[in-house]
């Protein structure tokens, strides 16, 4: 008899045990029925996504290609510039050195400019009176 009642509880344990994993389950599958639903309608945003997104990069490596491009050659204008910068340099130091080395001259030169200048002023005061 005691074979027999255990026999039965094991049964009623086991068909309990059973009616919670069909409940369980059923609730999984409502849980992953959603999850599909959910996953199905992203799916469409994710490729109009993905597809957004490689127009972006080659868009950015469209403008990538054309700023390199673009350094490049104003890279050659910044190195003519120095190279005129240079060229300047060099004649601004040859004027000083002639300057100096002609300091005297240039002195009597501007001193009979302005003369000269005076005497014109002069000249046309007096012409006007």
């Amino acid at each position: 008899m005691i074979l027999e009642i255990s026999a039965a509880v094991i049964a009623a344990a086991f068909l309990v045990l059973v009616i919670f994993a069909i409940r369980t389950l059923t609730a999984v599958r409502r849980v992953m029925l959603s999850v599909d639903q959910t996953v199905n309608g992203l799916k469409s945003k994710v490729e109009a996504t993905v597809e957004e997104t490689e127009l972006t990069l080659r868009e950015t490596r469209l403008l990538v290609e054309d700023v390199r491009e673009k350094s490049r050659k104003t890279e050659a204008v910044f190195n003519s510039l120095t190279e005129v910068g240079k060229s300047l340099e060099e004649v601004s130091s040859s004027i000083s050195r002639s300057a100096l080395s002609n300091g005297e001259r240039l002195g009597n030169v501007v001193a009979l400019v302005s003369a000269g200048m005076d005497l014109i002023k002069k000249w046309r005061s007096d012409r006007k009176t």
